[in-house]
């Protein structure tokens, strides 16, 4: 805790009764900007908000076909305004899968979060023969 130390009265040199305490008010000054210091460094900062993707599933596409962010962390939204229900994957360029929704059944959204790097990535969906039908999109995370 803080002691309250009043300030010292102006007098002219010589003058009686003042109260003359410049080394304790400077102690004291410096403690509070130490401790104020202090607080700023570990104090907890707050991230960003995540940025939100949002990608439409019908049959057999995605819209938009490509998408972008800047790295960081992404929320993804699928929204299927399709018939019949779809996945959702993203893969890095080595098809290492980096965010999936098993499914997405129609008229329903779901999300799926994930913290990606920059680079190009393809969202596809892996039910039997909707990527082949052009069930494709591209993801764009810039720097």
């Amino acid at each position: 805790m803080f002691k309250v130390i009043p300030m010292a009265r102006h007098q002219p040199p010589g003058g009686r009764g003042a109260i003359r305490r410049p080394e304790i008010i400077h102690f004291v000054g410096v403690g509070a900007l130490v401790a104020l210091a202090g607080a700023v460094w570990i104090a907890p900062t707050r991230g960003a908000a995540a940025q939100s993707v949002t990608f439409k599933a019908t049959e057999f596409r995605y819209e938009p076909k490509e998408g972008s962010a800047h790295a960081g962390e992404i929320v993804f939204v699928v929204k299927n305004d399709g018939a019949i229900g779809h996945n959702f994957i993203i893969q890095d360029a080595a098809n290492k899968k980096v965010a999936e929704v098993a499914i997405v059944d129609p008229g329903t959204t779901a999300q799926v979060r994930a913290t990606m790097a920059p680079g190009t990535f393809a969202i596809l969906c892996t039910l039997p023969g909707h990527r082949e039908a052009g069930m494709v999109a591209t993801l764009v995370v810039l720097p």
